[in-house]
């Protein structure tokens, strides 16, 4: 066994060993690019994965400003360059000279086929979103029982308001044990109703690390949940698919737990404005009755009933003088309507035309005679007056059509 005396010496003889390799100093690997920034003096750094490991690796910007293309997270890429060992920091990662695009990463690729199977199924609609409850009474947790997460969480919910309970349901957070667990947790919440809302949260990671949220039964679960559920997965840059199905996204878990809950404080001081703009309103409105209240009571009909009664024995005889006004009107026009017509039906009595000196002929069945041409000659007809009937022969008739000539 060989003795290092200190980590220099050790790191300084990885660091030899990895540059005497031919292998490793100039060679070529494919991978898809899982995280990627650019510094301010223009280097890369970035790493890159398969399904199973990741590698760090950097680009200076000499090297960055001759591709033809822009690396970014998901594209899949073939790295040329060789391996470098950073002695002092213990790092090692590729020094890449040129990045070429081999077309997108797969987990990029499902991520993208997944999105669209759901999107155009609805899952992601606003119209299924549930609203987030004012006052909780129970808050549920689905993520790991162990680290930071769960503590962020509930110590952001104590501080907010220390009066709601939160329920945790431990499960995985990563690789292939997260889907279906987190998947039992929101089912269990469902089934036993013991939760207002729900938060499925996870810490920050890498993009294959957060990639198990992106999983369709994890999304069918969240959909068909009863209980509004708050997705809060890795940072604010983070999307999952989780985060379009969820009823509300947080960008972080400690963000789920301010939003989950309203401040003590902001709402004891709601209660209270409430309770003072009550207490104003109830006094202005007993005020209000009282002051009606003393005009009632102030009024002498209540100190002399003698009064009331004067008051209203006027009012009757106002109301009678107006009613006898009105009926003596009435009556008036009445009878000098009636008086009219009855001047009228006197005029066009045949008696009185007949005062007047008009008279009128009539056969011998006395049937009023109309026309000259009713009659001839030697008829006998009978003459109307007002006082009595001549009767008389015809001995002439004169034709006024015919200029009053005497017909034979």
């Amino acid at each position: 066994m060989f003795d290092f005396d200190s980590v220099s010496r050790l790191n300084g003889y990885i660091k030899q060993s990895l540059a005497d390799n031919p292998y490793l100093a100039d060679f070529s690997v494919v991978g898809e690019i899982s995280q990627y920034t650019v510094s301010a003096r223009g280097h890369a750094y970035f790493s890159i994965k398969d399904d199973q490991c990741v590698i760090n690796c950097a680009i200076f910007a000499r090297q960055r400003s001759q591709l033809k293309i822009e690396p970014e997270i998901g594209m899949k890429v073939k790295v040329f360059g060789g391996v470098d060992f950073y002695a002092q920091g213990g790092k090692l990662q590729v020094i890449a000279t040129k990045i070429e695009e081999m077309g997108a990463g797969d987990l990029h690729e499902q991520f993208n086929k997944l999105f669209k199977k759901l999107q155009d199924e609805g899952l992601f609609d606003g119209a299924h979103k549930k609203s987030i409850p004012i006052l909780p009474r129970r808050i549920g947790v689905v993520t790991s029982a162990s680290g930071k997460v769960i503590a962020d969480i509930v110590n952001t919910i104590r501080k907010r308001n220390p009066h709601h309970d939160v329920l945790l349901y431990p499960a995985s957070v990563q690789g292939t044990e997260c889907p279906p667990e987190v998947i039992a947790g929101i089912q269990y919440f469902n089934n036993e109703k013991n939760v207002d809302v729900i938060i499925v949260a996870r810490g920050g990671g890498s993009y294959e690390e957060l990639f198990c949220f992106n999983d369709e039964g994890i999304a069918r679960a969240v959909y068909a949940s009863e209980i509004p559920v708050i997705s809060a997965i890795g940072h604010e840059p983070d999307y999952t698919i989780i985060d379009y199905v969820a009823d509300v996204r947080a960008a972080t878990p400690t963000a789920a737990g301010e939003m989950v809950i309203a401040s003590y404080a902001d709402q004891k001081k709601d209660i209270d404005n409430l309770a003072l703009n009550l207490d104003i309103s109830i006094n202005q409105f007993i005020d209000s009755r009282r002051k009606a209240l003393d005009v009632y009571k102030n009024h002498k009909a209540l100190h002399s009933p003698a009064y009331y009664a004067s008051e209203q024995q006027a009012v009757v005889r106002e109301l009678r003088t107006r009613l006898e006004a009105l009926s003596g009107n009435f009556v008036k026009q009445t009878a000098s309507e009636i008086n009219e017509v009855k001047v009228r039906l006197d005029a066009l009595n045949p008696g009185n035309v007949l005062k007047r000196g008009y008279s009128y002929v009539c056969d011998g069945d006395g049937k009023a005679i109309e026309s000259v041409k009713s009659v001839k000659r030697g008829d006998n007809v009978s003459i109307v007056l007002s006082d009595g009937t001549l009767l008389s022969e015809i001995k002439d008739i004169a034709n006024k059509d015919d200029g009053g000539n005497k017909n034979a």
